[in-house]
């Protein structure tokens, strides 16, 4: 034996114990390399100006729906995740402006052109910056990207499978023996986060012109790699250059043609096989041969101004509404809409119609006289207000089938919030029992009827009563957001954090534009003590809604 191989024998003594690690040290050593290294999408340059959105509409298939429980909540969650490490890259945002059901299932259909394809033929995306199909969940552990995505390359439309990963979850339950369970569940959370925006930002990418990288640190590496967290100088080139003509020119199909050309000619070997890049380069070279000619069409005026009976009867409606008579200033508009549905007319006037249809209180049909407004700005700031107000006020998209049919969803809107004004009057909650009341009696079976009547109880001092309501709420509608609000209230006064967190982190998610449960949640975090938490929160706001955390 050498003296070499005698020494390697040798038992370890404390003066060189540095090279013996406890088991236990080595399985979190190993761990730790499983874990996401963080995403890190430092610009080159800081961005300048308010941060620009991507609008961006959601379809989600039967199987997906049936699979994933609060769906909506969690892809609202994380598309605030991407928003967080995207934004200061490139200076823009991602904004839902609907999450909508894909009345399909696809259990066995594999990812593939047939997906986009069919994605496509639902919603063409006229109207948004992109679609995303979420389609049946993937059974087993995520190692390729594609395996959970796929999109058309430079389009504005991608397909995500939902993961689940529970075998991941099981491996590490049966390997790492020696960490707590804690430490075992975090990483299958850091590493499924991870995985969510690295797959996400990956067919973004795709959409945006991006080929395949080798680095596994890039988030164009086809293969799933904790340690991928950012796009390559020149892939940041070319997704700079795309937003940039896509949002300035969003009426336009694919503004960036002409000016990609020279950048994707000119793109490294290392990206793309080279079938990849000419493909690309023909792509791009076909779309800038006809831009202009594409660009011209589209831009031909065709907007219809309303003829004089019908500005009468919308500066009439206009007056009822500022009286506040709601139901009747709809029944001055309604006709309007109807007359103007018949005849062609300019995205302006979509636009002032459903301005005044929403404040009337005709959601349905203010949501589809902004869809028919289209580019015109203005337009998805309004849908945006309606999806809002439907979360205050308890009315789903489908509330006819609770009883609040389109035509009557003034009488249902105006109700609802004169009674949330009785409860605004000192200690006395019969004004706001007999407004209910009569609110009830006309629409029984409306979500919202249970939300006020919580809110009645609760201020009655009937906390047990008041909890059941909200619950019943929320059994017929999850978007409930007041129902959420209260329950986190009555979570409080009776000592319960954890669940009032719970509460208002979901009515977050779900309307991340209404400043109250922001407010309380910091409120609690103040309370309790939770700086950490606190700063997170105020982090969060600032990355979804870019302005500080309301006091």
């Amino acid at each position: 034996m050498t003296p070499a191989a005698r020494a390697d024998k040798k038992s370890p003594s404390l003066l060189d114990i540095g090279g013996w690690k406890a088991p236990v040290t080595r399985e979190r050593d190993f761990v730790k390399g499983l874990s996401p290294h963080g995403m890190n999408l430092e610009p080159a340059v800081a961005p300048e100006g308010e941060s620009r959105a991507i609008r961006l509409r959601i379809y989600a298939d039967r199987d997906y729906r049936g699979t994933v429980l609060r769906w909506q909540g969690k892809t609202r969650a994380q598309i605030q995740h991407i928003n967080a490490v995207l934004g200061p890259v490139f200076n823009v945002h991602f904004e839902i402006e609907s999450l909508r059901d894909w009345d399909r299932a696809h259990a066995g259909v594999p990812l593939g052109d047939p997906l986009i394809d069919e994605l496509m033929a639902l919603d063409g995306g006229k109207d948004v910056d992109l679609v995303v199909g979420l389609v049946t969940p993937l059974r087993g552990v995520a190692t390729s990207v594609h395996s959970v995505g796929i999109a058309r390359l430079l389009s504005r439309h991608f397909v995500l499978r939902g993961m689940d990963d529970e075998q991941e979850f099981r491996a590490f339950e049966q390997e790492f023996r020696l960490i707590s369970g804690e430490e075992r569940q975090r990483l299958y959370e850091d590493r499924k986060a991870h995985k969510e925006i690295v797959v996400f930002l990956h067919e973004w990418g795709h959409t945006l012109g991006l080929l395949h990288e080798e680095d596994r640190r890039f988030v164009m590496n086809p293969l799933y790699h904790p340690e991928q967290r950012e796009f390559s100088d020149y892939d940041k080139r070319i997704v700079a250059l795309v937003l940039e003509r896509r949002l300035a020119a969003r009426d336009v199909e694919f503004p960036e043609s002409a000016d990609l050309l020279p950048l994707v000619e000119a793109m490294p070997v290392e990206d793309g096989s080279d079938a990849d890049r000419a493909a690309l380069i023909d792509l791009v070279r076909r779309r800038a041969k006809y831009a202009g000619a594409k660009e011209a069409a589209r831009n031909a005026p065709n907007a219809v101004e309303l003829d004089a009976k019908d500005v009468d009867a919308y500066n009439k409606a206009v007056a009822a509404l500022n009286a506040g008579h709601a139901e009747d200033a709809w029944k001055l508009l309604s006709p309007v809409i109807a007359r103007t549905e018949a005849r062609k007319v300019g995205g302006q006037t979509w636009l002032r119609l459903a301005e005044l249809a929403a404040a009337i209180g005709a959601l349905t049909r203010a949501d589809a006289a902004a869809e028919r407004a289209g580019t015109v700005a203005g337009a998805q700031k309004i849908v945006a207000q309606i999806e809002s107000t439907r979360h205050k006020i308890a009315l789903p998209i489908e509330a006819a089938k609770f009883g609040v049919p389109p035509d009557r969803e003034p009488a249902y809107v105006a109700g609802f919030w004169e009674t949330v004004k009785g409860l605004g009057a000192g200690n006395d909650v019969a004004p706001a029992r007999a407004r209910l009341a009569e609110l009830a009696a006309a629409f029984p079976d409306a979500p919202g009827i249970e939300v006020l009547t919580c809110d009645v109880e609760l201020k009655a001092k009937h906390a047990t009563v008041a909890a059941k309501h909200c619950e019943a709420a929320l059994a017929k509608f999850k978007g409930a957001t007041r129902a959420h609000y209260l329950l986190a209230l009555i979570a409080l006064r009776a000592r319960r954090e954890t669940v009032a967190e719970q509460h208002l982190r979901q009515a977050i998610l779900l309307d991340p534009a209404d400043p109250t449960c922001w407010q309380a949640l910091a409120q609690l975090y103040r309370s309790t003590g939770s700086s950490k938490r606190l700063a997170d929160l105020a982090n969060q706001h600032q990355a979804l809604l870019s302005s500080p955390l309301p006091e």
